[in-house]
This record gives structure tokens, sequence and C-alpha cells, in this order.
């Protein structure tokens, strides 16, 4: 009985070192996948990492998302077009997190600033070959700025000017709802000699200017809802319509260089003209019922009081359209700290028959790290 509790007790202790053993090599494999990926394949003389393998950063992020809704109607039966323009402009996004991690792999906690409602996610993904941005913003706005614009027949204007707030207060007091998805991949094709890692991220250290060819992967989403009676004007003016989506898929192929005019200092720049091949538009138009003005004592109960029926939706194909994508970043390392910043600026544009949307989206990266 006891030479069998003793061999059971060995047989415990070996599974357990075994596992022990098992488990401390499997940690092995992951520590020297991370040591690896990032310089796997490229010429030493171009790149190379840092010693340290952990960093901690600190960094700040500043945007925005304007948006430009203009919609042309004639006016009765003269020869004459009336444009009403939107401009929207959200205040400017801006936050300050912490970020920590191995060999350009970790995590971190962003707070706003800001205070801006709405909801807002951003990811980005870098490594020797590709990076992959991934951006989902949604909110509300109930102050755009308008304006009008009447021309004749032979495109001369013939009279333009600002709604005031009050009157944009009355005929739009329903916000607006406005949500919008952006994604985008590139790929290196000279991945041995030039690293998009040591611009954006820091995990690498490109030693000499080299660039590379740069192919790219884009889709971009938008949904434009300001579908409420009390938006009655403006919706009638567009057309009828009171809300809109956007889909687009595009394709590109561009150059990117890593300038290092001294040691530890990069400056990236990439310009790729993008093909949009996939742009449609789907609209939802509405009618409208509006009650006997007598029966009401004031505005407010009239405003409350008018109907809105959807009369169905369409969905418009557009051409193919060229666009420029633009990004840029400098960064400087010294010892064991590094600071840059970088930046990114995203134009689009739509059309719906006489709906034209623009948008803008912009962001600033400010960081400092060290190497642990």
């Amino acid at each position: 009985m006891f030479q069998r509790s003793l061999m059971v007790i060995a047989l415990v202790c070996c599974l357990a070192g075994e596992g022990m053993a098992q488990k401390k090599d499997f940690w092995k494999s992951i520590v020297a996948y991370f040591d690896s990926s990032n310089v796997k394949g490229v010429d030493p003389v171009y790149i190379t990492q840092p010693d340290k393998p952990w960093a901690l950063v600190l960094n700040s992020n500043t945007g925005q998302t304007d948006m430009e809704v203009s919609s042309t109607t004639r006016v009765g039966t003269s020869n004459e077009d009336l444009t009403i323009i939107l401009d929207i402009k959200p205040p400017i996004s801006s936050s300050i997190g912490l970020w920590a991690g191995y060999r350009g792999w970790g995590a971190g906690y962003s707070l706003s600033l800001s205070g801006n409602s709405g909801f807002n996610f951003d990811l980005n993904m870098v490594s020797t070959s590709y990076g992959i941005n991934l951006s989902i913003k949604r909110f509300s706005f109930d102050k755009p700025k308008s304006s009008y614009s009447m021309s004749g027949a032979d495109g001369s204007e013939i009279n333009s000017g600002l709604f005031d707030e009050e009157f944009v207060n009355q005929f739009l007091s329903s916000p607006m709802k406005i949500g919008t998805v952006m994604f985008d991949a590139y790929w290196i094709f000279n991945k041995k000699r030039f690293s998009l890692l040591a611009a954006y991220d820091q995990s690498t250290i490109q030693r000499r200017s080299t660039g590379s060819l740069i192919a790219g992967l884009m889709y971009y989403y938008q949904k434009l809802d300001y579908d409420s009676p009390k938006n009655f004007i403006f919706i009638e003016q567009g057309d009828n319509v009171g809300l809109m989506k956007v889909y687009q898929g595009s394709i590109g192929l561009g150059y990117t260089y890593n300038w290092v005019p001294v040691r530890g200092l990069v400056v990236n720049a990439v310009a790729m003209p993008v093909l949009t091949l996939v742009n449609k538009v789907k609209s939802s138009r509405y009618e409208f019922e509006f009650p006997d003005e007598n029966d009401f004592k004031n505005q407010e109960d009239y405003f409350n009081a008018i109907k809105m029926k959807h009369t169905g939706d369409e969905t418009l194909n557009g051409g193919v359209r060229l666009n420029l994508d633009l990004r840029m970043s400098a960064s400087y390392s010294v010892k064991d700290w590094y600071f840059g910043v970088t930046g990114q600026g995203r134009r689009y544009r739509s059309n719906n028959d006489n709906t034209t949307i623009k948008l803008t989206d912009w962001n600033v990266k400010a960081f400092i790290g060290r190497r642990i």
C-alpha cells in the first residue's frame, strides 16, 4: 500500500513537472515569435529592432468629421434653381491615453477630453507587410450651419445668404443622426528594406531611407438620417429624401517612403490614388400631411402634429471615382525615449440625383514613449 502511494505521488509529480515544462516551452515559443516576427527576413542594414522589447506610451488623439450636404431643386415652373447647403461641423474630439506592449503588441485605454456625445471606435494594426485601420463613429447633430443660393438658367447667381439661427432651430429642430464606418488595409511590397512599423509603431528602427510600392483596399459606409416631420422644409427641398446610406468600395496603388535624414529620425509619407469601383447610394423618400393651422394655438403644437409617411426607397449606382489617400508621420528616438506625430486625412463624395454629400475626416495623433 505504501509503495503504491509512493508510485502515485511520483507519477503526479512527473505529470506536473511535464505540464510546467510544456507551459514554459509554450510561453518561450510565443516570446520567440514576438521577438522575430518584426524582423524576420528583413535586411539588417535597413531595419533593426530595439534591444528593449517593452514599451509604455502616452498618446493623445485629435480629430473631426465634417459633412456638407447640398440639395438643388427647381423653383416652381421657373428656370431658377435653389440650392440649400448644410454645413455640419461637430466639435473637435480629443482624448488622452496610455498604451503598454511587447514588440508592438499590446493594449491601451483612452479618456475623452472633449465630452462629445456619441460613439467613437478606432483600431489600428501595423505589421512588416500590412497595415489595417478601422474607424466607427456615430453622433447626432442639431445645429448645422445652413446657407442658400439662387441661380438662373445660365448658372449665374441671383441671390445667396445664410439662414439665421432662429430659422434653423425652427425648421431643423430634430437632430440629424450620422454614422460612418471607414476601413482601409495596406500591403507593403518592399518589406525586406522598408518598415511601416518604424514610422507608426516604433517597434522597429529604420536605419536608411527607402520606399516601397503600396497597395490598398478601402471600404466606406455612411448613414445620414434626418427623417423627422420637424425637418420637413429641408426634406422637401432635398427631393423628399430624409435618409441616405452610402456604400463605397475602392482599390488603390501608390507609394510610401521613409526618409531618415539623421539617426533616430524617420519621416514617412503615403500617397495612394484610390479607384472607387463600388459606389451605391440608397435613399428613402417621405411625404407629409399638414394639419390645419387654425386648429392650433402655437407653432410648436402645429409642428408636432405634422405627419410623415415613407413612400419608398431608391438605390443608385454612381460612376467610378478617383480619390487620393494621404498619410504622414514623423518620429524621433533618442536612447530609450521616442516621440512623434502622425496624421491622416480622408475625403469622400457621394451623389443622389440633386443631393450631394461631402465628408472630410481627419485625425492627428501625438505620442511619447519609453522602452523598458
